[in-house]
């Protein structure tokens, strides 16, 4: 068996990172919306708030994780 080599364990935690909870919902709300304007079904303005919701928090919690990683918030 061949030893595991750092390429490959990135790819099974970027693999592993995408399990995560937030990230299932996200796509689930992504392409529920892609399905939705695809099929010319109407969205409300509740589903409309709910992907400014989940799409801010991602990235904005993604943002916040990177600065605390790195010690600063500048």
């Amino acid at each position: 068996m061949k030893p595991q080599t750092k390429a490959y364990r990135d790819i099974l935690s970027n693999l592993a990172n995408l399990l995560k909870v937030k990230t299932i919902i996200t796509l689930a709300v992504v392409i529920t919306y892609c399905f939705m304007t695809l099929e010319g079904i109407p969205i409300s303005s509740n589903f409309d708030m709910l992907i400014g919701v989940v799409l801010t928090y991602y990235f904005t919690k993604d943002a916040q994780d990177g600065r605390d990683r790195n010690g600063s918030d500048n």
